[in-house]
């Protein structure tokens, strides 16, 4: 017995009633969705725009340990970009979420980013509140910003730190000096007159300052174009006021010398002279202002020199 066509057409069309009433899946319900939006708002940097950015970020983010609102989170992210213009971001490995709460969901990976052809890992992490309906990204950071931000909390980062870019990863860091121990009324050291100057990225090597009892680091800014800022140090020494002002760069993960140490005395430093900035009419060259004794008195001079 043939099935009467009218009761076949009567079958379709309450399929496609009950299909047609059936609830979509909602955006970013599955752990699939999470990584498409992890995926989003990775090749949001690729394309270095932020109208994708803008579209994920929650109106208040908790921004690699700062509360930022959405604009400002925006707005270094743009900045990084420009700075950066080389700046390239990856995802390798597998994105793996967990449920923080029943509206907020945690997304781990492994983020790698190039700057300046050299190539970094950072676990990293971005956490999602389902807001008016849709999943937004309340939290951005790294495993590495949270050692450094912890290790600060806990005063392993002197307060007399310096911040600045040292490696050229678009994230900052903090430089101190870490001075030897004096013996009590006397000038000698108890072992080695060693200094060494210590950064808050232990990936970022230390630098060694022999015949040192102190001093303060200097953020002398990126002298050499290299997207890295320098460091700048006057060590301290039991006596005499002339001492040499040393100038670091780092190449190849190896602090080297940027210019040859500069000669100075403490008639410059006590009259606030700036030993060191970029000569504006040179390309690759710097202007360094240094001590030197003439038959009546001790001078302060200037010359341009090649910066490494």
């Amino acid at each position: 017995m043939k099935t009467p066509i009218y009761f076949i057409t009567l079958l379709l069309l309450v399929a496609l009633i009950i299909c047609g009433n059936k609830p979509s899946k909602p955006i970013s319900s599955g752990n699939d969705d999470f990584k498409l939006l992890v995926n989003s708002w990775n090749k949001a940097h690729s394309a270095k725009g932020g109208a994708v950015l803008s579209a994920l970020y929650s109106n208040s983010v908790l921004y690699y340990g700062k509360q930022k609102d959405k604009a400002e989170c925006i707005k270094l992210k743009l900045s990084l970009f420009q700075k950066q213009p080389d700046f390239l971001q990856q995802i390798v490995g597998e994105i793996s979420t967990e449920r923080v709460s029943d509206n907020e969901v945690k997304c781990n990976f492994t983020k790698r980013v190039t700057v300046n052809r050299k190539t970094k890992d950072y676990p990293s992490y971005l956490q999602f509140k389902k807001i008016d309906g849709r999943w937004k990204i309340v939290i951005e950071s790294d495993l590495v910003t949270d050692k450094n931000l912890a290790g600060q909390k806990k005063g392993r980062i002197p307060k007399e730190a310096v911040k600045g870019d040292f490696n050229g990863d678009g994230t900052p860091e903090y430089a101190w000096l870490v001075a030897p121990k004096i013996k009590e009324n006397e000038m000698e050291c108890i072992g080695d007159c060693n200094s060494y100057i210590k950064f808050s990225d232990t990936s970022i090597p230390d630098i060694k300052i022999e015949n040192c009892i102190g001093g303060r680091p200097d953020n002398l800014g990126d002298l050499n174009n290299d997207r890295k800022d320098e460091i700048g140090l006057l060590p301290e020494w039991f006596t005499s006021c002339w001492k040499g002002y040393f100038v670091w760069t780092l190449k190849n993960n190896r602090w080297i010398y940027a210019v040859n140490p500069i000669s100075t005395h403490c008639n410059q430093w006590e009259e606030g002279v700036k030993p060191i900035e970029i000569d504006m009419k040179h390309k690759g060259y710097v202007l360094i202002r240094y001590s030197e004794m003439t038959d009546n008195d001790i001078v302060t001079k200037t010359k341009s020199v090649p910066i490494k």
